[in-house]
């Protein structure tokens, strides 16, 4: 037993066939053992006769058959079925891993990849592809296992151009914004001069009045900008920030409650507490114990 040791996500290295430039994988378990971990490639899960719990950054939530999800490269993660057992007493999904550079194309620059670039950029956060995406892209998955070669790679690209006609309202964003390994480049300079800002002081007190100001713009043009291009008031941007960073201490550190509290910027207990239950439908105590109890 660990004890009450907390853990980092384990960083994987993986290896493609030589005969392909992505790694394409069938998985059929009697169960998903709690493997948390990250690697630096993109992944895209679809679970094809599956259910149990989902740990994506610092998003804790059950998954069940039919659910697809899109990870960006270094974001921690792993399925648990805790012995949960399906009808044919096995889970099964099916599993792509993809580098930025696939086949000599990199997908974050080649101009023809600018809106799947984009989206590449939001899976920093661990996105839930849903609605009519989620069934496309679940058919070229299922139907990939019997290609090979370049008419996988093939496949592969269809993906990436369903993924660059979605309906990005389909899509739900997973992780706060403090677990993602990156900022969104998309994101204007100012915006970004500003994100910066919170990241480096999320600590301190934050006001909008001292953002707008940053930004070289009034207060009610500053949070009508900075909600277009974050998806988020800036109050809710601060808050995600410092209940990321929670949940990144509770994980790793062991800082009481009432100091991880007071390290990541509250500077009150039952506020910290009622905005972390608001965020992840437990309280900072019971996701911590989400993690421990698997050791």
């Amino acid at each position: 037993s660990i004890g009450c040791v907390m853990m980092k996500p384990v960083n994987v290295k993986l290896t493609n066939s030589p005969l392909s430039s992505f790694k394409f994988k069938k998985i059929h378990l009697p169960e998903f053992d709690f493997n948390w971990h990250c690697h630096p490639e993109y992944e895209l899960i679809f679970m094809v006769n599956s259910k149990g719990k989902r740990f994506i950054g610092d998003s804790i939530a059950y998954y069940e058959t039919g659910d697809l999800f899109f990870l960006g490269p270094n974001l921690p993660h792993t399925w648990y079925t805790n012995s949960v057992k399906n009808q044919l007493g096995y889970h099964d999904a099916i599993q792509i891993q993809f580098m930025e550079n696939v086949a000599g194309l990199n997908i974050r620059e080649a101009p023809e990849f600018l809106t799947v670039s984009q989206i590449c950029g939001f899976a920093s956060r661990g996105l839930q592809i849903e609605g009519e995406t989620r069934a496309q892209i679940a058919e070229i998955m299922i139907r990939m296992d019997g290609e090979k070669g370049l008419e996988r790679l093939i496949s592969l690209m269809e993906i990436l151009n369903t993924l660059e006609k979605a309906d990005t309202e389909k899509m739900k964003f997973l992780s706060s914004v403090e677990l993602s390994q990156e900022f969104q480049p998309e994101l204007q300079s100012r915006i970004d001069k500003v994100c910066t800002y919170i990241n480096q002081n999320y600590k301190q007190r934050l006001n909008l009045e001292q953002a707008a100001k940053l930004a070289n713009m009034s207060v009610t043009a500053f949070s009508r900008f900075f909600k277009k291009s974050t998806g988020k008031t800036f109050v809710q941007y601060v808050n995600e920030l410092r209940i990321g960073r929670a949940c990144k201490l509770l994980i790793e550190s062991q800082l009481s409650i009432a100091e991880i509290c007071y390290e990541v910027g509250f500077n009150n207990l039952s506020n910290f507490n009622r905005r972390f239950f608001e965020r992840h439908k437990m309280s900072p105590r019971q996701y911590r114990q989400e993690f421990t109890k698997k050791f």
